[in-house]
């Protein structure tokens, strides 16, 4: 199983067929992709399930800082 959404994938999630009008889609919704040389979008699934501003939101962080408690 590839980890890169297939063209199919991407035009399904963005609702769009262009290259450019798919990059603008996952740019605002903050989903990480590389252009390649045509300016298609490439995409991971996990680039897709875990978008930059839930990466960066300690509020939204679970065990942002692990507990080692039971080690005492």
């Amino acid at each position: 199983m590839s980890k890169l959404l297939s063209r199919d994938e991407i035009e399904r999630i963005t609702d769009c067929v262009q290259g450019a009008a798919q990059c603008k889609v996952l740019t605002d919704n903050k989903i990480l992709f590389i252009k390649d040389r045509n300016g298609l979008p490439h995409v991971t699934w996990e680039a897709l399930h875990n978008p930059i501003h839930l990466r960066s939101n300690e509020k939204l962080a679970h065990n942002v800082e692990p507990s080692f408690d039971w080690m005492d």
